[in-house]
């Protein structure tokens, strides 16, 4: 048995008596409270506000000094097969539509091996952070998307001791009424997914595209996790039709919608009728703060009369949905890191605590602290299905971020600040893997 002293753990990952009589003001500034917790084997037996129990006879007694704990974060929504082909695929423009076509002629190298090798770092870099969770996107249409999963399902395997890694099967939603799902749903099941997938665009056939989605996924037993309105389009409504869907096909599995950044930049009164759909529908909505910041609003100055794309504008939104709305509206938001060192973001480290400060800033999340931190944990594990991660109490597992800030202001100023990390009863290593150990066509300027 291990006890752990004074560890100051963030509200939203406390069960809701441990934090009841916390004032407005603590609430507001630094949303915490100081526990002890017992860890038996795997798993938090028990968490008690600090001084209220003794650690049992012979057990090990580490006391944390108050600093801020964290749960294993839970990452909901990436690309492990795109990840850290920048150097080999940059995209000059920063723009969506050319990152597609950069990664689309990069995908003849993703084979077994290739992939394997930059998942797999990407899976270290995570561990290394405190993730005990990844969801990933995955090609499902193609040879190339097969060659994907199979490499994301041995992966599985090898991290099943320490780390939860699901995929989703993503498929082209135009092709599914005329050629049915088989396919995607013969490499779905055949490599353990949890979701059909997939990036739904505006068009008149749009409904029955997604019954065909919710019928298919229904029959295999699985949930669906959509990429959706990923533009500063006010007139791209496909959350909207995604959660009337739900509601028309009373779909019974979990649904989650990753960007809708669009319902930012729409009339007010129809993001609202939106949302309240949302709610209906029970979706969960992934931000992706720093790969839409990165992506949207990429504005330019008219064309010249030769075609020369013009100058360079200052983009004047920020790219993320609405937060403060959805969750006042009781919708589960969370966020995630999205793509990392490829052409759909340049940079990123699968550090989800990099992911919620930047999410605080750019959201300016920092009016609600106390649920701000659910964004990383508890949500995503609720929309993952993991009910005994992302969150410290009784039952829990016991996996731990021991940070070195003793107040969330500490925090955010210094969110790179070193961490020491708890898997069980015991300190784990905390070291990044050196991206010197990447091959030198992942390292080195290709252009």
């Amino acid at each position: 048995m291990h006890f752990l002293r004074r560890a100051r753990v963030p509200v939203a990952c406390l069960p809701a008596a441990l934090s009841a009589g916390l004032d407005a003001q603590a609430r507001r500034f630094e949303p915490w409270v100081e526990c002890d917790l017992s860890i038996e084997g795997r798993t938090i037996t028990a968490v008690t506000k600090s001084g209220a129990a003794a650690p049992r006879e012979g057990a090990t007694v580490t006391d944390l000094g108050g600093c801020l704990v964290f749960p294993g974060l839970v990452d909901a929504h990436t690309h492990l097969d795109k990840t850290h082909t920048w150097h080999r695929a940059p995209n000059p423009t920063g723009e969506f539509w050319d990152a597609i076509d950069v990664l689309g002629r990069d995908s003849a190298l993703w084979t077994a091996d290739d992939v394997r090798t930059r998942a797999a770092f990407g899976l270290r870099q995570a561990w290394a952070h405190g993730t005990v969770a990844i969801r990933t996107h995955l090609d499902a249409g193609s040879a190339r998307g097969e060659v994907s999963h199979e490499v994301i399902a041995s992966l599985r395997e090898e991290w099943a001791d320490r780390l939860t890694l699901q995929t989703v099967s993503m498929c082209n939603l135009a092709e599914l009424p005329a050629t049915g799902a088989t396919r995607v749903l013969q490499v779905a099941t055949a490599h353990g997914a949890s979701a059909l997938g997939g990036f739904p665009q505006p068009n008149p056939d749009l409904a029955r595209q997604l019954d065909w989605l919710f019928a298919a996924a229904r029959d295999a037993g699985l949930g669906v996790d959509l990429h959706v309105d990923e533009s500063g389009l006010a007139h791209a409504e496909c959350l909207r039709a995604t959660a009337e869907a739900v509601l028309r096909n009373q779909f019974p599995h979990p649904v989650a919608c990753g960007h809708c950044c669009s319902l930012a930049v729409q009339d007010p009164e129809r993001a609202a009728s939106t949302i309240g759909l949302i709610k209906a529908a029970g979706l969960t909505v992934i931000a992706l703060p720093m790969c839409n910041l990165y992506l949207q609003h990429r504005g330019r100055s008219p064309s010249d009369p030769q075609g020369e794309r013009g100058l360079r504008r200052t983009p004047l939104w920020r790219g993320v949905t609405l937060i403060h709305e959805l969750i006042d509206a009781g919708v589960p938001v969370a966020a995630a890191s999205d793509n990392v060192r490829d052409a759909f973001h340049a940079w990123g480290d699968y550090d989800l605590l990099e992911v919620l400060s930047q999410s605080i800033r750019i959201a300016h999340l920092d009016t609600r602290l106390d649920c701000a931190p659910a964004l990383v944990t508890s949500t995503p594990a609720s929309a993952l299905g993991l009910a005994d991660t992302g969150r410290v109490g009784p039952g829990a597992r016991a996996d731990l971020i021991v940070t070195s800030a003793v107040t969330f202001n500490e925090l955010l100023a210094r969110p790179a600040a070193p961490r020491r990390l708890i898997h069980g009863e015991s300190f784990r290593e905390a070291t990044l893997p050196s991206l010197s150990e990447l091959p030198s066509s992942l390292r080195h300027p290709s252009v």
